[in-house]
């Protein structure tokens, strides 16, 4: 099955959500964090949160990665399962975690929200990581299913009599002898338990 495309995006999204939060802090204005951010012992009376230099952006990222991410942790559990396996082999791998350390990196080294020119460009810059991830097939690689208790597997199993290889991401441990249904996504399976 192949992601359609803005359902893509949503999941490209919502993988920079701590990005956002970065950016966000790093738009604080120096004289909010001379202030505290409650004024009274009773937490919700007097409390506000920290000014921005660039609200509009800042605010704006930080609500469409959040909302893509409970998106995509919504879109993942519901994947229905379309076929069975057997579990034969099983080890967990390391999540490819390359593409998304480098707008990381970007961000800490200087991306000041308020230039219009450094802030289309870094856009730019993650229009063009999305592409590469989207054409590729590694759109699901997304380091916040790890946070979020998925694990990337390499298994080899029997589906339906055929043996393969394969690789497969699953919320539960998977161990051999296990019957798991699946749902191949861009070339990575979903494991879910059998309903």
């Amino acid at each position: 099955m192949q992601i359609n495309f803005a359902a893509a995006i949503f999941l490209f999204l919502g993988s920079y959500f701590p990005l956002s939060l970065i950016l966000a802090v790093q738009d604080v204005k120096a004289t909010s964090w001379a202030q505290p951010l409650c004024s009274s012992i009773v937490f919700w009376s007097k409390c506000s949160l920290p000014s921005l230099e660039n609200p509009g952006i800042a605010w704006t990222l930080l609500g469409v990665s959040a909302l893509s991410l409970i998106f995509f942790l919504y879109a993942l559990r519901y994947f229905g399962g379309q076929h069975e396996m057997e579990i034969e082999e099983s080890k967990t791998i390391p999540n490819d975690l390359i593409n998304y350390v480098f707008p990381y990196v970007v961000s800490f080294m200087g991306l000041d929200l308020g230039s219009t020119g450094k802030t289309l460009g870094f856009i730019l810059f993650l229009a063009w990581m999305f592409l590469i991830s989207y054409r590729s097939g590694q759109i699901l690689m997304n380091p916040l299913l790890l946070v979020a208790g998925w694990q990337l597997y390499e298994i080899r199993a029997d589906i339906e009599g055929n043996k393969r290889q394969l690789r497969a991401l699953s919320r539960q441990p998977v161990h051999p002898k296990q019957r798991l249904s699946s749902c191949f996504i861009q070339g990575i399976y979903v494991l879910s338990k059998p309903k």
